[in-house]
């Protein structure tokens, strides 16, 4: 459903409020108070029951027969009645708030992955299928249970999410996820045309992501957890198919020892290249690629050690640097340094750095740039790790604050 089309259903549902004053009232509270939710296609035999109670009351009983259609197709069609009297199972709040506790993690690990992304950019597409795949799964699972819930404030929160999904569903389709007719996303099967751009906008900063996160904390919350969510960091997919999951951890001191020497690295590196071109500094393949492999092992070191930690700000200064790197493949190049789809660098062969000079390193490393965002991300880092240790974490390591701390307590589920 386009933006349009829900604004038109949002003006269609206040025109019936106006036809049919209480009557809709009544509908919902009846609907409601059915404790059965069918939106995905679950039957609601009090639902179907009150609609049958209506067109019998005074208030339409003596209404045209188009009326009366009219009325019930809009009821069938707001609140999924039907005339299936099938019975449907109803999910525990434990699984519920497990349902929503995955879908928040998930969607908090895809958008850290397209906040990563650089408009315009390269997408690696084996990675963006994890993420989509993971996302896509953990969502449908949570519709599901939500679906299946006896808890009012649940299926109301329910509702918005699907509706949500359908007001966002041209723009999951540019990033190759479909909204089907029972309100279940499905992943293309060929995501090559999917842009950066695309991901970006569906799933970025004030994307989908962060409307579903929003409704899976308020779910959570209400089946007796605490609304709170981690990106999952997520590997591509094994042998069975589902994405693997790599563990969080609280790292906080290596993150401060390795930011300390990726700027210590890119010192270095901008030091050596500023002097080249003296009468009695000539660049040197031997020199530069000493310089330049500490600064390439120690900023994948960092990156690495950056996505795995137990703090989503730090997780998001990973992926930003990962983005940085993208963002100046084409100088790194030049500099005998290759930026590998997973973001990470690499040095050229021998032949190529043998083949530099002067002129290319500092065209790539002179006066800055890729240095200088790399020695101002790996600060931020620092000081987020900083902020971290200072505020304790308790002695088994599950990334729960200690209470003894006086920090918050920020288990997700």
């Amino acid at each position: 459903m386009t933006v349009g089309n829900s604004a038109r259903l949002q003006i269609s549902m206040a025109q019936a409020q106006t036809k049919y004053g209480s009557s809709l009232d009544a509908l919902q509270t009846s609907y409601l108070s059915g404790n059965k939710f069918n939106r995905y296609g679950v039957k609601n035999t009090k639902a179907t029951q009150t609609l049958d109670e209506l067109l019998k009351s005074d208030k339409l009983k003596y209404k045209d027969s188009e009326y009366r259609s009219q009325f019930s197709d809009l009821y069938k069609s707001i609140y999924g009645a039907s005339d299936d009297s099938s019975d449907d199972t109803t999910a525990s709040a434990q699984s519920i708030k497990t349902a929503s506790a995955s879908a928040g993690n998930a969607a908090e690990s895809i958008k850290s992955f397209a906040n990563g992304l650089k408009y315009g950019g390269e997408v690696d597409v084996d990675t963006y299928k994890t993420q989509a795949q993971n996302f896509v799964d953990s969502y449908n699972a949570m519709v599901d249970k939500v679906g299946n819930s006896d808890n009012q404030r649940v299926l109301q929160k329910g509702v918005l999410m699907v509706n949500t999904g359908k007001v966002y569903s041209s723009s999951l389709k540019r990033a190759g996820i479909t909204v089907g007719a029972d309100n279940k996303l499905s992943l293309n099967s060929d995501l090559s045309d999917v842009k950066a751009t695309d991901i970006k906008t569906a799933f970025g900063d004030r994307g989908f992501s962060d409307k579903v996160r929003e409704k899976a904390a308020q779910i959570n919350t209400l089946t007796g957890g605490n609304g709170m969510f981690a990106a999952n960091s997520l590997v591509n997919s094994s042998s069975s198919g589902k994405p693997g999951i790599v563990a969080f951890e609280d790292n906080s001191g290596t993150l401060k020892q390795l930011t300390d020497t990726v700027r210590d690295m890119a010192t270095s590196v901008k030091s050596y290249v500023q002097g080249l071109g003296t009468e009695d500094k000539a660049y040197s393949p031997q020199d530069y690629t000493k310089a330049a492999k500490g600064l390439v092992d120690s900023y994948n070191s960092l990156v690495e050690a950056a996505l795995k930690s137990d703090k989503s700000s730090i997780r998001n200064k990973g992926e930003t640097l990962r983005g940085t790197a993208n963002a100046y493949k084409y100088s790194l190049e030049r500099a005998g340094i290759v930026v590998g789809k997973d973001g990470k660098l690499s040095l050229a062969d021998e032949n190529k750095l043998a083949k530099l000079t002067d002129k290319d390193v500092k065209y790539s490393f002179a006066n800055g740039g890729f240095l200088d965002k790399v020695n101002d991300k790996a600060s931020q880092i620092k000081a987020l790790a900083s902020s971290a240790s200072s505020m304790g974490y308790n002695s088994d390591r599950t990334a729960n604050y200690a209470y003894n701390s006086g920090a918050l307590f920020a288990v997700y589920a």
